[in-house]
């Protein structure tokens, strides 16, 4: 591999925007108590962490699929971890319409329902599969193919993978350096072609908690606690533990460990202000006392800017 240096011509243009306009943030992503923390922007990536069954994956498709309402964003997927061709789109087609393929919830999609939503998944979210089961597909063969992707309705702007455990890593040695070299291929692509990678990378079984000695529960992971080690930390952008500490409600707490660059978002936390809605297979707020889904919150009209939240946490969807 061989380098070059950039030239006056390759970067006064984009100076002159950073000097007029500064940094420019990402996308909103729909939920109001998540807009101070994170926003999704072309050439970026983001990496999310959590203990199994902890609502990663579900939240990374949340913001996917709001990503497509809003803004019409097109997604590439690589999820084997998520389930079969049909079970991934059977939770596509929930949380696009809030209908179900059975009737636990008496709210089962009808076949007329079904065709009709069909077109627009398959159009916003294009699934990849193996195209031989015996042979594997490395990290890079996935953001090859996400950054090479086109059809008659264009290119895909995102690629999410479930899990990084699902790809076949080739390497001797250290993973550590393994992970420094691939990773770092990984954030020169999404930045070169502008595309978004989410990766979804379980963490380590961390230490019993201290302060809730005897309840049997780990303390949350962090971004230094992905299956791996530092090195997601060190080369991470944006890295978000997703975390559901309480198993008798639907409430997910992202705590948000790394931001880059620092326009797309900041560290901290939101608690107790997110809940998924199980019927309808999406997540919702509450803003001023409205129930919100994605986006929803931009339609609510702010009568007094200064009221404290109120605790909505007894409202529980099930």
């Amino acid at each position: 591999m061989s380098l070059k240096a950039i030239s006056q011509n390759d970067i006064q243009n984009s100076l002159l925007d950073y000097l007029e306009h500064g940094g420019r943030p990402g996308v909103k992503l729909g939920f109001e108590s998540l807009n101070e923390f994170y926003s999704h922007k072309a050439g970026g990536v983001t990496d999310w962490t959590g203990f199994p069954a902890s609502g990663k994956t579900y939240f990374a498709l949340e913001i996917a699929m709001g990503l497509s309402e809003k803004y019409g964003t097109r997604h590439g997927l690589y999820v084997p971890d998520l389930g079969s061709d049909n079970e991934v789109l059977q939770k596509l087609v929930k949380m696009k319409t809030g209908k179900d393929f059975s009737n636990k919830y008496q709210n089962k999609i009808e076949s007329h329902e079904l065709i009709k939503v069909l077109p627009w998944i398959m159009h916003h979210f294009v699934i990849f599969k193996k195209s031989d089961i015996k042979g594997g597909v490395t990290p890079l063969n996935f953001w090859e193919t996400i950054c090479s992707y086109k059809d008659d309705a264009g290119i895909v702007n995102t690629g999410i993978a479930d899990s990084w455990k699902n790809f076949k890593h080739i390497y001797s040695g250290r993973e550590d350096s393994y992970l420094d070299e691939v990773l770092s291929i990984r954030n020169e692509m999404a930045e070169s072609y502008q595309k978004h990678f989410h990766t979804i990378a379980h963490a380590v079984k961390t230490e019993l908690n201290d302060h809730q000695k005897g309840s049997g529960k780990r303390r949350v992971p962090n971004a230094w606690d992905i299956k791996g080690g530092g090195s997601w930390f060190a080369n991470g952008k944006t890295i978000i533990t997703a975390d559901w500490p309480d198993k008798t409600d639907n409430f997910i707490n992202l705590h948000i460990g790394k931001v880059k660059p620092e326009d797309v978002g900041v560290i901290g936390s939101v608690i107790g202000l997110i809940c998924l809605d199980v019927k309808r297979g999406r997540y919702y707020e509450f803003v001023d006392g409205k129930k919100c889904y994605a986006f929803d919150f931009e339609n609510v009209v702010k009568i007094n800017f200064n009221d404290e939240r109120q605790d909505y946490k007894s409202e529980i969807f099930l």
